[in-house]
């Protein structure tokens, strides 16, 4: 009992360092090494609360002095048009925050030496109707003196993390479509370096680590958002087809 007592950090420290391939990941709640889930699902009964949504990325190759960093999700309903509850312009403007740091990292790393952090851009209907592409950054500043960051491969990072907040879900003003599936994409991942900059498009976990779900939703190979298959009885012929 004593020995295995004693290897417990070391396995700790070595599955903290496990190697990630290149690419993009997201998850809720937390970093893909550290349990982050796929889907979540919410009652839509409550003005109190958050889901928080966690961009992480690996690299093949160091990179070195890195000054900034962009992302890009796109929000894809099920639906034919953007619901107003994820319109974080409109109807839930401030329901969206974006923060510099991991939510508790354990195994994964994070990313430090940046004086700004934020939403730098959302956009309704972009790039389509049902659709919403929000864009975060972390800066450095005039004046910013904190050492920039030198990034090794194999190693899950964490981006920051956006934090959907439930305002607006019940009463009144409230918002309406929580209840709509909805899918997101992270699009890319791009760092600001010293030897140039570099793009991460392609999710580190094939073929689509860099999506997760809301309320059940899942995205087609098309690209397209879609609600959960209805649960029903049904020959084992049509349940066969389904996944054909």
């Amino acid at each position: 009992m004593l020995r295995l007592f004693r290897l417990a950090p070391l396995l700790l420290v070595l599955a903290s360092d496990a190697a990630f391939a290149q690419g993009i990941n997201l998850r809720w709640t937390e970093c893909v090494a550290d349990g982050g889930t796929r889907n979540t699902a919410f009652a839509c009964n409550t003005n109190v609360g958050f889901r928080a949504v966690v961009p992480s990325f690996a690299l093949a190759a160091p990179v070195t002095q890195v000054t900034g960093l962009h992302g890009t999700i796109d929000v894809v309903a099920a639906d034919a048009v953007l619901p107003a509850w994820w319109n974080f312009k409109q109807c839930r403007s401030g329901s969206l925050i974006y923060n510099d740091a991991a939510a508790a990292p354990f195994q994964c790393h994070t990313v430090t030496g940046f004086c700004a952090a934020g939403i730098s851009g959302i956009q309704p209907g972009v790039p389509a109707a049902n659709a919403e592409r929000i864009d975060f950054a972390r800066t450095t500043t005039t004046g910013c003196v904190l050492p920039h960051p030198d990034l090794s491969p194999g190693l899950e990072y964490v981006a920051g993390v956006l934090s959907v907040n439930f305002t607006r879900t019940v009463g009144s003003p409230s918002c309406s479509g929580c209840d709509i599936p909805v899918c997101l994409i992270l699009n890319q991942v791009q760092l600001t370096a010293s030897g140039g900059d570099v793009t991460l498009t392609q999710p580190a976990i094939p073929p689509d680590g860099n999506v997760i779900t809301w309320q059940g939703a899942a995205l087609t190979p098309g690209g397209t958002c879609q609600a959960a298959t209805p649960t029903r009885r049904s020959a084992w012929g049509e349940i066969k087809a389904l996944y054909r």
